[in-house]
């Protein structure tokens, strides 16, 4: 059962990871943010949307498709200047929101308590996860599986997110180094 926080921690480390230059903050704020942005559509349940329903969780804002889209609107809106590399540099910017986006889907596929993840909506309502399904044990209690995802998602993506920074050597600059 990923929480925000870890899908934001996640998210984060990809960033840091990632970026050809010095991780900038915006580039990993933007990345911790789209880790989380697919849980957007937990507020179908207060809608009442029906589990068939493209709109109900681990639907459509889980899939590639939502994860192209949303990578692209948020470099557009975000990642408008030069500063940034041109089309090249908010290419790889997009890249990167993208597999913030995607590290999302594929935590939740990692989980036991659903019936998967709708990685090729809107093409398809198959859903789908994977055969190792560690987190969110449904014999266990709230406090055990927040635990259990604290070790083994939410401390490591800091630490993975911590090493990106450290032994690149460089610290989150504001924005991209000039050329």
């Amino acid at each position: 059962m990923p929480t925000p926080i870890s899908h934001f921690a996640v998210g984060f480390a990809v960033a840091a990871w990632t970026q050809q230059d010095a991780p900038t903050r915006r580039v990993c704020v933007a990345a911790a943010v789209c880790g989380a942005l697919p849980d957007i559509d937990v507020l179908g349940s207060a809608l009442h949307v029906a589990q068939t329903s493209l709109f109900a969780h681990r639907a459509l804002t889980h899939s590639l498709t939502f994860a192209l889209m949303a990578a692209v609107t948020v470099t557009r809106v975000f990642f408008r200047g030069d500063e940034w590399g041109g089309a090249q540099g908010r290419t790889r910017i997009g890249f990167i929101l993208a597999l913030a986006l995607l590290s999302h889907a594929c935590l939740d596929a990692l989980s036991t308590y659903s019936s998967g993840v709708e990685f090729l909506a809107p093409f398809s309502q198959e859903r789908f996860r994977f055969a190792w399904t560690p987190l969110g044990d449904p014999h266990w209690g709230l406090g055990a599986q927040l635990a259990q995802e604290a070790a083994l998602v939410l401390l490591p993506a800091v630490l993975v997110a911590w090493l990106g920074l450290k032994i690149r050597g460089r610290p989150v600059a504001s924005k991209p180094a000039a050329a």
